[in-house]
């Protein structure tokens, strides 16, 4: 598993004062690499504990964060594409979003079909760890519907 997360903490850049949006439904898988991402780059995570959808109608401003973390909250929200929207809105001209969901979920097609009718560019499903489909995107300055 060390390897699996080594490979997981690639995908965010080194930048200093990094900001990341952590929204997590006790999948817990991650939570110390960010904070070691975080740590190294000396900057701040928000940490949401998801129990409903509610809790993932964040109020940020626009471009607050280079990353946000969903942690397997998607499968429980009926409204996944107004909650992506959120946090198209939230997510800083470049940076990415990140979406861990259970295989067994069966619905990262529809994720991925969402992010790209929101805008996001280059949307991924990376086979990184066994339980879980990852899911990458960026959102792109002056491309789609970019902010």
């Amino acid at each position: 598993m060390e390897q699996k997360l080594s490979l997981f903490k690639e995908l965010f850049l080194d930048v200093p004062n990094i900001s990341v949006l952590h929204i997590d439904n006790s999948l817990d898988l991650i939570s110390k690499t960010l904070e070691e991402i975080r740590d190294k780059n000396s900057g701040n995570i928000k940490y949401i504990n998801f129990k409903s959808q509610n809790d993932a109608k964040i109020r940020a401003t626009a471009r607050e964060y280079e990353y946000v973390v969903l942690g397997n909250i998607l499968s429980y929200c009926p409204n996944k594409d107004k909650i992506l929207q959120l946090m198209y809105t939230g997510i800083e001209n470049s940076g990415n979003i990140i979406i861990l969901e259970k295989k067994s979920n069966q619905n990262s097609d529809e994720i991925l079909k969402i992010l790209d009718e929101l805008g996001f560019m280059a949307s991924n499903n990376i086979n990184l760890f066994e339980d879980f489909n990852l899911l990458t995107a960026k959102k792109m300055h002056h491309w789609g519907k970019g902010l």
